[in-house]
């Protein structure tokens, strides 16, 4: 049998085994949907595709005790969750130690803070009304809207039904015309 038409339980089972090939089916499946996740979690693109190894790194680890009576999509999606959370919560730890310890100069010249505040001017604008959806219509929308998912796999992401996830990002869209004063996707909110 193709290893891309089996199953994800029988692929798991089958890399539990020893089968390097059957995971590496089981990741590209998943990579991108798992590190969209943790991005929305901890915001840096290297951060987060170091969160999905580590979260492949379980799931290897873990392959002989996965129930295949479950799906594996949000098992996976709950790792990912759990270890996106720890490493944000680690850096924020971080952060604020550093703010107490170091106070560093202000390298940058006025003319760079005049030109970088020029430019923010319209991406903050959006992003403040985008800041005032739910966690939840924010996470949503991104997935969906902004970087494609269908909503199966963002309900499977986030543990929440289908018709939920339309029901955030539906909303997303319409604060968003309203605080933005026009269309908030590019999809023309189709």
């Amino acid at each position: 049998m193709n290893d891309d038409a089996r199953t994800d339980a029988e692929l798991l089972a089958a890399a539990a085994r020893g089968d390097d090939r059957a995971f590496a089916v089981l990741v590209r499946r998943y990579v991108r949907s798992g590190t969209l996740l943790a991005i929305q979690f901890i915001g840096s693109v290297d951060d987060a595709e170091d969160v999905v190894q580590d979260a492949f790194t379980v799931v290897h680890r873990e392959a002989r005790r996965f129930d295949v009576a479950r799906p594996f999509g949000p098992w996976f999606f709950a790792i990912v969750r759990r270890l996106a959370a720890n490493r944000r919560a680690r850096e924020l730890r971080r952060t604020r130690l550093l703010e107490r310890w170091w106070r560093g100069g202000d390298t940058e010249s006025p003319s760079d803070v005049e030109t970088a505040n020029a430019a923010r001017i319209d991406a903050d604008h959006a992003r403040r009304a985008v800041e005032k959806l739910s966690p939840m219509q924010r996470a949503c929308f991104e997935l969906v809207v902004v970087r494609g998912l269908g909503t199966e796999e963002v309900a499977a992401m986030h543990g929440i039904s289908e018709s939920t996830v339309r029901q955030h990002v539906f909303r997303a869209r319409a604060t968003l015309r309203k605080l933005l004063g026009g269309d908030a996707s590019p999809d023309g909110g189709q």
